[in-house]
Order: C-alpha cells, then structure tokens, then sequence
C-alpha cells in the first residue's frame, strides 16, 4: 500500500536551497538533484519503514550521489511520511537536532 508523502515548510526549504545553491554553480546540477529528492520521496511512498531510525521516532534516507539526507517520520495508522528535513550533512548538527525534537 502507498503511504502520502507530506513535507514540512523547513524541509521544502531546505531543498529548494539546495537546488537554487547547484544551479547556481552550474546549469542542470540543481536539476538533478531535484530528481533525485522526487525518486527519493517516490521511494518512501511505497517503502518508508525500510530505513533506520536514527531517533525515537525518526528514520533517515540518503540521498544516493549527494551530501544529503532526508529525515523523516512514518504514521502507520494514516498511512502518511511526514518529511522534516532534507539536511546538508556538514550542517549544523544542533539545528537539525533541534527541527527533529
């Protein structure tokens, strides 16, 4: 069964950041990235529990190719992921600590 795949105004943040950062740097970079994060939520439609948790309740994606992670939360019961973060891993840690909590 397909879980709804929903992200919070911080992670949609941190990702468009992201993209607008690498095709800044150079055209179509910014645009692979943002593929990448899609078949990364695509995959946590369909398979969210099959990542660690990393925490009491939140569980972690890597984005294969890149330095970032996509943290996250499964509710069974609604059948939804709830997407917090989409995290630089050499960001601060504290903060991330601290969007999780």
């Amino acid at each position: 069964m397909i879980f709804k795949v929903t992200t919070e105004v911080e992670a949609e943040r941190d990702w468009s950041e992201a993209v607008d950062w690498y095709e800044q740097r150079e055209s179509g970079i910014g645009s692979r990235l943002n593929t990448e994060v899609h078949s990364v939520l695509q995959t946590l439609a369909r398979q969210p529990g099959r990542f660690p948790l990393v925490g009491r309740m939140t569980r972690r994606i890597r984005i294969s190719g890149w330095p970032y992670s996509v943290f996250f939360t499964i509710n069974e019961e609604h059948r939804e992921v709830k997407v917090i973060a989409i995290w630089h891993g050499a960001r601060n840690p504290g903060e991330l600590k601290r969007r999780l909590s």
